[in-house]
């Protein structure tokens, strides 16, 4: 981990005993939500062996000095602006010190049996386990676009057991799994290539549906369809980092299909569960539009790498 980055640290006094979990909370938005989702968390703080560690990048210092000073318990790291957010939780996890660690960002409220459904599940030989993502308020169309787009497939009711992908702002492992996937860990976590490299080796992903968050986060229209593109990217470039031309080459032709595969597995991931299905079909005009910005960054992501799009998680 890059340390000149860091703005400032505040370590509060630990006991020396490490504590059964970790809860790793990437903040790179407003205060506002942060505190929101701390809230979620203090109940449950209170007779359980964890840790919370924030690592922000979106509060300006006065609020967070405040913020601070209503949590003292809880280890604060800051970095720059902008900084992405596989950074943010990277750097939350090299300073963790649980035996378990759970990642999500402060556009989430936890469920209030959150951390108790998680230790409970990894009372299990599973490493790395998921959970449901639930949609808190919303009342803007490109929201739920949103929510559908990139959550919609972990929503209630989810299937427990054995799984291929698992929600970036709603999981856990067990620490022993860091030794896997190095490269993926280092320089932050990234998620998704993380746990396709475990799938690799043969880890089962598993999903527990009494893990729930609540995904809260809001957008612009524009703003939204520029980080479909960067996520899509990003995506791209990083997958062929890791194979060979003619892969490569595969890849790129087959672009012009990726929007109806998309489509056909968001549909997929949504229609079965029978639930918001009138704002489903409200906002599909903006998913329509989400996955063509995504396919279109994937092809750029294949044809000439990242670019930038890596410093554009957000």
């Amino acid at each position: 981990m890059n340390q000149d980055r860091r703005i400032k640290n505040e370590k509060p006094v630990r006991s020396p005993d490490p504590p059964k979990l970790s809860i790793v909370i990437a903040s790179n938005h407003s205060v506002v939500e942060l505190e929101r989702c701390l809230a979620s968390l203090v109940q449950q703080n209170r007779d359980q062996e964890i840790e919370v560690i924030v690592a922000d990048c979106g509060c300006q210092y006065e609020a967070m000095r405040d913020v601070k000073g209503k949590y003292p318990e809880l280890l604060f790291i800051r970095f720059p602006e902008k900084t992405p957010l596989p950074k943010l939780w990277g750097a939350g996890i090299e300073r963790s010190t649980g035996e378990i660690i759970a990642i999500t960002d402060s556009t989430c409220i936890t469920d209030a049996n959150w951390v108790s459904a998680i230790l409970d599940a990894h009372m299990s030989s599973h490493p790395v386990i998921g959970g449901a993502v639930e949609i808190g308020d919303c009342k803007k169309w490109v929201d739920w676009a949103a929510y559908f787009c990139e959550y919609g497939q972990f929503m209630l009711p989810l299937k427990q057991g054995a799984a291929t992908e698992l929600p970036g702002n709603n999981v856990s492992f067990k620490r022993e799994t860091l030794k896997r996937g190095g490269e993926f860990v280092q320089d932050g976590f990234w998620k998704t290539y993380w746990c396709r490299r475990l799938q690799e080796e043969g880890v089962q992903l598993v999903a527990v549906p009494s893990i729930v968050v609540y995904y809260k986060k809001s957008f612009g229209l524009i703003p939204f369809l520029i980080r479909r593109f960067h996520h899509g990217r990003c995506f791209a470039g990083m997958r062929v980092s890791q194979v060979s031309l003619l892969t490569r080459v595969f890849y790129i032709s087959g672009s012009p299909l990726l929007p109806f595969l998309f489509l056909t597995r968001t549909i997929a991931g949504v229609v079965p569960k029978r639930r918001y299905l009138k704002q489903f079909i409200l906002s599909f005009p903006i998913s329509v539009l989400a996955v063509v910005l995504w396919s279109i960054g994937e092809f750029c992501g294949y044809l000439a790498g990242t670019g930038k799009s890596g410093a554009q998680i957000n």
